[in-house]
């Protein structure tokens, strides 16, 4: 068994620290709980429910997002330790399958191939640690079930060695925590995204593949309605560096106008490239912002500035006409 939990070792720290990391950036992260933010877990929830086949429940989560949020980190935190330190090693394993599984369900459910998505892959790489827990290796169980045992406990010097390596990993993790925290709080968070300034109608569904192809540039035109082109707002409502969502009228996923000047208008596709989901808007960087992956697109051209997305955003054509902002 020890042998197993040696050779496990190297995974076993892996999923154990990126999970600590993952529950502490979203703690130190202003904006994971600010519903107002493209990066929140409101946000999230929001973009992921219209595909994801648990979608009704994640309809109902939004009632209380904050408290979701803040129950995925919290179980994230608690399995990331559990497994560093081997304390309830099968029951964190355990929830760290669950949590990967419901982030497959949701955040990862439209990722095209779907070896693309991780979570998937992290949902099985717990599958050793449900069945064999920490091996007995470096694992508080280990030594609790040990003075268990014999009322000496572990007085040999290999028990002092690991109870000393757990004494290590568990101040290495406190310092982890408190270093994570101030500069997640210094810098708004790994993941933090300025609030958007969007108005208007959301809806749609993000297709599971790749999302409605580039057509033609933005356009202008002026008189009647341009012929097969849909409303999507007036002129004067939006100011200039300012967004409006609304519904592509070719797929009727979410796509985002832009106001780039005092007659120039774009129009992109709001669905990421990378997995899917609806992208936010900031105005002050003139970047669009995907909340489940932090991929940015340039909102001039849709190219991709940072982050996983694998190609720019779809760019929707647009005229203007009798005052309104026309959108094909």
């Amino acid at each position: 068994m020890r042998r197993t939990g040696w050779v496990l070792m190297p995974l076993r720290v892996f999923l154990g620290a990126t999970f600590v990391f993952a529950a502490l950036q979203k703690l130190a992260n202003p904006s994971f709980f600010d519903a107002s933010s493209p990066g929140s877990v409101q946000a999230q929830m929001h973009a992921v429910a219209p595909t994801s086949p648990i979608g009704p429940l994640v309809d109902l989560s939004l009632h209380a997002g904050w408290l979701v949020g803040l129950v995925i980190a919290l179980g994230e935190l608690a399995v990331g330790v559990g497994t560093l330190i081997g304390l309830r090693a099968r029951l964190a394993a355990a929830g760290g399958m669950l949590l990967a599984l419901s982030f497959f369900l949701t955040v990862s459910w439209t990722t095209a191939p779907y070896y693309y998505g991780a979570d998937i892959v992290f949902f099985f790489a717990w599958t050793p640690f449900v069945a064999v827990g920490a091996g007995g290796v470096l694992s508080l169980d280990a030594l609790l079930a040990g003075r268990h045992r014999s009322p000496r406990g572990t007085g040999g010097p290999g028990g002092r060695l690991e109870r000393r390596a757990l004494v290590g990993a568990a101040v290495g993790a406190a310092c982890l925590a408190g270093l994570t925290a101030v500069l997640g709080r210094a810098f708004g968070g790994a993941a933090h995204a300025p609030r958007t300034t969007a108005r208007g109608p959301t809806g749609g569904r993000p297709p599971r593949t790749a999302h409605h192809p580039a057509t033609e540039p933005a356009g202008r035109s002026a008189g009647r309605a341009p012929h097969g082109m849909h409303p999507v707002t007036d002129v004067g409502s939006v100011g200039i560096g300012q967004g409006v969502r609304f519904s592509d009228p070719a797929t009727g996923t979410p796509a985002w106008l832009i106001r780039a000047g005092s007659s120039r208008y774009d129009a992109f596709s709001a669905v990421c490239t990378h997995a899917g989901c609806t992208v936010g808007y900031d105005a002050s960087s003139k970047r669009f912002v995907c909340p489940c992956h932090g991929g940015t697109y340039s909102a001039r051209d849709g190219h991709v500035l940072g982050g996983p997305p694998p190609a720019p955003l779809a760019r929707i054509k647009v005229a203007l006409s009798g005052g309104k902002v026309y959108a094909r």
